[in-house]
């Protein structure tokens, strides 16, 4: 699944930065606590509503497992691919047709509640994603082809697809799994099978309608049960989230008594937070912080700090639906106003290179062979005089058939990346008669936006898992719903490799599938790609363990100890 960041993907070895575990501190111990920033508050923690990253990192932070769980994960010792059991006891048995995918779901797992959980509530999970009315757009993109989901014995369920996808496996053990008892006392889902749910004739039943209002509403949005590491224990709404060590959990414990997700959303607090004690880690620094603010003798006593590469892609993306942005030779234009490369050296201190395409430099499917579009302002300006657009009544201003050339930037609130971002785009359109505007939001509401296309323009940013499928973002069936296609593009030859490319096994062909697929968007220029991520984190030396991992958010807190001699809190504070 692809999530919006704040401020596609491969897959590297980790970077042991700092505050890995030494002779000289032991085995990892239980106790203390970490404290973390988040630069945004989630949107819900119900893993089918939420589509901010905070949130994912919430509910199963690095690998599939901290409040919630999936039926498989990756396997870190077979580089990172995606089929060590979870939930499920196995790898599924796959027919030969790749159409059927049978996972027997393990024994002995109890939900943080303490019922027990059992193969229900794998089905039920798998129905509330296609149940009509569900706002899960994000999810159901993911399991378009899911077409059955039967119990066939015991602890079996079998999920029947209608076509052959080279990410089914995956797609089926990242599943969303959530509490039946919890989601659906009364059984209203039973009285439906998984093919009644995909019938038209349901859209409008009175009792989906009524289940699927009560589930995105549901209170366990801000109170999620699940059967991970870690148990939630509550939410200070623009304060904290906590979440305490289950000591009951199935599996491998984790050491850390607690984990506080604290959101400060201003980067200069946060640092503040961070260098005071009131904060441990630091997971996204500011970019002047990282190459100004953080040295120096106090500060490397307490703390170290870590470069990182990061599966996203900051983009400017541009609403096919309004007729300002139809023309390919305006959106070349406006690529070519954009000087990628002075933004990455200052704003973001080198940390990333300019983009070009929807997939990172380190994916065997990143196309090679294109260049980015080069800041060239002469060359934009004739490009929008050939479209039409230009000054016809004198005013400065850029006009075509007497509609102005002016249009509005979302960006999100309180982030220094856009307060000095778009000045700097505000500045450079109008150096060519182009009035930019902007409007800056919380991030929750911007996300609201942007799902209705109730936006001109926007400037954010994608990450995605490491296994990742343009189909979410790209396909134009995405733009209905409330899908990811937030500015509805639309390209039949696009949709066609996409679809193409979901039915193809053999990594080369369908290597060279997505080739041209990023042909069609370097040429149609959807998003002006702005920067392929590297990040930066600051953390307390007293962690040890510490890995930066090429999985999204980067860290896995379940490993991370302190030894006892200099743990800070105790289960009694």
């Amino acid at each position: 699944m692809v999530v919006l960041l704040l401020a596609l993907s491969a897959c590297g070895q980790p970077d042991r930065t700092g505050g890995t575990m030494s002779a000289e501190t032991g085995p990892p111990v239980v106790g203390d606590w970490v404290v973390v920033r988040y630069d945004s508050e989630p949107d819900t923690l119900n893993p089918m509503n939420s589509t901010t990253a905070n949130a994912t990192y919430t509910e199963y932070g690095t690998n599939s497992s901290q409040i919630f769980e999936t039926l498989l994960q990756y396997d870190v010792a077979k580089n990172w691919q995606f089929d060590k059991p979870l939930l499920a006891e196995s790898y599924p048995e796959v027919s030969a047709d790749h159409l059927v995918y049978t996972f027997t779901i393990r024994e002995g797992v109890r939900w943080h509640d303490g019922k027990p959980f059992s193969i229900d509530d794998v089905l039920f999970s798998a129905k509330a994603a296609v149940c009509p009315g569900v706002d899960d757009a994000p999810v159901r993109s993911t399991i378009t082809d899911l077409i059955g989901a039967d119990i066939v014995e015991g602890r079996k369920i079998r999920f029947t697809v209608k076509k052959p996808y080279f990410l089914n496996d995956f797609q089926l053990g990242q599943l969303p799994i959530i509490a039946k008892h919890i989601y659906d006392p009364q059984g209203v889902l039973d009285k439906f099978t998984f093919s009644d749910l995909l019938s038209p004739k349901n859209i409008a039943n009175p009792a989906l309608k009524q289940f699927a209002e009560a589930f995105n509403r549901h209170p366990s949005g801000r109170q999620p049960v699940g059967t991970g590491p870690y148990k939630f224990v509550k939410w200070d709404t623009g304060k904290e989230i906590t979440l305490v060590r289950n000591d009951d959990y199935w599996g491998k414990k984790a050491y850390l008594d607690k984990i506080i997700y604290r959101p400060i959303l201003d980067v200069t607090a946060a640092l503040t937070a961070l260098k005071s004690g009131e904060v441990d880690l630091m997971p996204r620094l500011g970019y002047i912080q990282y190459a100004q603010q953080t040295s120096g003798e106090a500060f490397e006593k307490q703390f170290s700090k870590a470069k990182y590469s990061y599966p996203n892609y900051g983009y400017i993306g541009w609403n096919f639906e309004k007729p300002i942005f139809k023309d390919k030779r305006v959106r070349h234009a406006l690529t070519m106003l954009v000087n990628r490369q002075q933004i990455i050296d200052s704003l973001r201190f080198g940390l990333g290179r300019v983009a070009v395409t929807h997939f990172t430099p380190n994916s065997p499917d990143f196309n090679t062979n294109l260049k980015p579009l080069p800041y060239d302002p002469k060359r934009a300006a004739e490009l929008l005089d050939e479209a039409g657009w230009s000054d016809h009544n004198g005013d400065g201003i850029r006009d075509k058939d007497g509609v102005p050339f002016r249009f509005e930037l979302l960006a999100p609130a309180t982030t220094q990346y856009y307060d000095q971002l778009l000045p700097i785009l505000k500045e450079e359109f109008r150096k060519v008669g182009i009035d930019m505007m902007e409007r800056r939001l919380e991030f929750t509401v911007l996300i609201e936006n942007l799902k209705d296309h109730k936006f001109d323009a926007v400037s954010a940013a994608w990450t995605s898992d490491l296994l990742s499928d343009p189909f979410q973002v790209w396909h134009s069936s995405s733009m209905k719903n409330r899908g990811s296609n937030f500015n509805s593009f639309r390209n039949d030859e696009a949709d066609s490799l996409i679809e193409r490319a979901r039915q193809e096994f053999d990594p080369e062909k369908r290597r060279q599938l997505y080739w041209r697929l990023q042909e069609i968007m370097h040429d149609e220029q959807p998003y002006t790609f702005v920067y392929y991520g590297e990040e930066a984190a600051a953390y307390h030396k007293r962690f040890q363990n510490v890995e930066w991992l090429p999985a999204r958010p980067s860290y896995d807190l379940s490993a991370w100890f302190v030894p006892k001699m200099t743990q800070k809190y105790t289960a009694s504070q």
